[in-house]
């Protein structure tokens, strides 16, 4: 029984390391955007909401060519976001604006 015990608890234990070994290098490698940490905000369709948390910033409801120069940059400079966006069906050059999130996800405003 005791080496039975031993062989599951030695299992488990390399089992943890190498899962933490991998999600480290994982995240030392790229800056990876999981898709829950993206959202898309489609700006004419969240304009017509009367909920204040619907409501999308007057910046990005009528973009200036620098807000929407800023935002093209952001994604020349992240491939990670640019592809979960490509995931999402999102055209590139329909990108508004772009914010950051306490968590550090991004949100991703559309035209």
């Amino acid at each position: 029984m005791k080496i039975a015990t031993l062989a599951i608890a030695a299992v488990m234990s390399a089992t943890s390391i190498g899962t933490t070994a991998l999600a480290q290098t994982a995240a030392a490698s790229s800056p990876m955007v999981a898709n829950d940490m993206v959202t898309v905000v489609l700006v004419s369709e969240a304009n017509k909401s009367s909920d204040a948390t619907t409501q999308v910033p007057d910046m990005y409801r009528k973009p200036s060519s620098d807000t929407v120069s800023k935002a093209q940059s952001m994604l020349k400079k992240d491939a990670a976001l640019m592809k979960n966006l490509e995931g999402k069906k999102v055209q590139m050059e329909n990108v508004v604006g772009i914010e950051t999130a306490a968590n550090g996800g991004k949100v991703v405003y559309v035209k």
